[in-house]
């Protein structure tokens, strides 16, 4: 399995964090999890980072206050070093409105929120047994 070396998750829930960080702690040893609360601290930090604080794949909350996973995906895509960094729209329901918006926008899977441990490290172990980084069918749903 071909593990990402950094994860930047952006979510605005701290009890995702948690299992976000117990999930790959099971599944993806030594995989480094950046994690920011906000849409906001998320697109300064990317904005002002040079190449090497690039994450290999980002996982972006589609429901976040101030300013959604829609606005965030849309201004991420417009950062030099991030038009072709995988990204992952991580939502607790998959609508398909949404879903062919973050197409068009440029996203490159869809996971659905898992409500357990188990399951998300599952999805995890699944996502990274694909081809993640050069995905041939852009918005995959995992």
């Amino acid at each position: 399995m071909d593990f990402p070396e950094k994860v930047l998750l952006i979510d605005d829930d701290d009890e995702e964090h948690y299992i976000f960080t117990a999930a790959l702690n099971e599944c993806c040893k030594g995989v480094e999890l950046i994690y920011e609360k906000n849409a906001n601290s998320a697109l300064a930090r990317m904005a002002s980072g040079d190449a090497d604080s690039v994450p290999d794949i980002v996982i972006l909350d589609w429901r976040m206050p101030q300013i959604s996973g829609k606005e965030a995906l849309a201004r991420i895509r417009k950062l030099p070093h991030y038009t072709q960094i995988p990204i992952v729209i991580f939502t607790g329901i998959l609508d398909p409105v949404h879903l062919e918006e973050g197409k068009e926008l440029g996203a490159t899977f869809f996971l659905v929120k898992p409500f357990n441990l188990g399951e998300l490290r599952k999805k995890l172990e699944h996502l990274f047994s694909l081809d993640w980084r050069n995905p041939t069918s852009p918005g995959q749903q995992i």
